[in-house]
């Protein structure tokens, strides 16, 4: 897998050899946007990973 400060110094030259010029907030929505995504994804991963999930119905309450 990319590592994040490939994956946002990929996208910043990207967009400098667009022509773009990048301020400070533009660069902050990158890094941000990056690192959401790549925990987003690592959280799918963790979700496929998990075993079934099996409800096993409550037992009555003891009087």
């Amino acid at each position: 897998m990319l590592s994040r400060k490939h994956i946002e110094t990929t996208l910043i030259s990207l967009a400098e050899k667009q022509g773009l010029r990048l301020n400070g907030k533009d660069l902050l929505d990158i890094r941000t946007q990056v690192a959401a995504a790549l925990e987003a994804k690592e959280r799918h991963r963790q979700r496929m990973n998990t075993g079934v999930f099996q409800w096993n119905k409550p037992a009555p309450p003891r009087r």
